[in-house]
């Protein structure tokens, strides 16, 4: 059975509409907010747009990563997976696979318009630059009774960046990091978790963590952006 990280107990307390998760890589983000999506669908009446900017085959990139999850919790027999859905039988809750661009062109318009949608996850929000879009989804999350979350997920990049911008400026505050600060958002209109490798290491391989020690070792700054989650100017 799957056991909840404690380092993401806020994902499952937060009333917050929009939920920040960042981190480096290794950290167990993606893993977790799977999880936390899985265990979602078994509340009645969600449905849960996950998108990322491109997405070539969510059969092949995103639903294994999901049916890892399910699997692990033993309940894969509750679920109806096709190409682009997975359903769990018991409740009704989906959750639906889609890309923001595609080979057609952007499908903003067509992802605005899907009903029902209650939660709305943003994978690797770093690729999204153009702030409209986000807000464009944004405001079509806005079923009745029910909680709505908007999930960015994302290694952060530079504070160039609209997310920086919109979520960081004015409210950051530091935490250490393995002797780095690393700037984390205290805006009172979100929730935000940073986890890293360290929060993460008994489920990475020696030779990953070996590597990882280098990078530190042999370049502090890409070590303290790639692998600590540490933002660029």
């Amino acid at each position: 059975m799957i056991q909840k990280s404690r380092d993401y107990q806020a994902l499952y307390n937060t009333d917050k509409r929009y939920i920040l998760i960042t981190g480096g890589r290794g950290s167990g983000k993606s893993f977790e907010v799977g999880t936390f999506l899985s265990l979602l669908t078994y509340e009645q009446k969600h449905r849960i747009l996950f998108t990322r900017y491109t997405m070539a085959s969510a059969g092949i990139s995103i639903i294994p990563e999901f049916m890892e999850k399910i699997e692990l919790m033993e309940v894969a027999h509750h679920f109806d997976v096709n190409k682009s859905e997975i359903t769990n039988t018991e409740t009704g809750s989906d959750i639906l696979f889609r890309g923001i661009k595609t080979s057609s062109g952007n499908q903003t318009a067509n992802l605005k318009s899907l009903q029902g949608v209650t939660t709305w996850v943003l994978d690797e929000a770093e690729e999204l630059i153009d702030e409209n879009i986000f807000d464009t989804i944004d405001l079509s999350i806005r079923k009745k009774g029910i909680q709505n979350r908007i999930i960015l997920v994302m290694n952060p990049t530079t504070k160039e960046h609209w997310i920086w911008k919109r979520f960081f400026n004015g409210h950051v505050k530091y935490i250490d990091v393995d002797g780095e600060q690393i700037p984390v958002s205290n805006h009172p209109d979100i929730c935000h978790i940073h986890t890293t490798y360290l929060n993460n290491r008994e489920h990475l391989s020696d030779s990953y963590l070996k590597r990882l020690d280098l990078i530190k070792q042999n370049n502090p700054g890409k070590y303290k952006h790639l692998v600590l989650g540490g933002w660029l100017e």
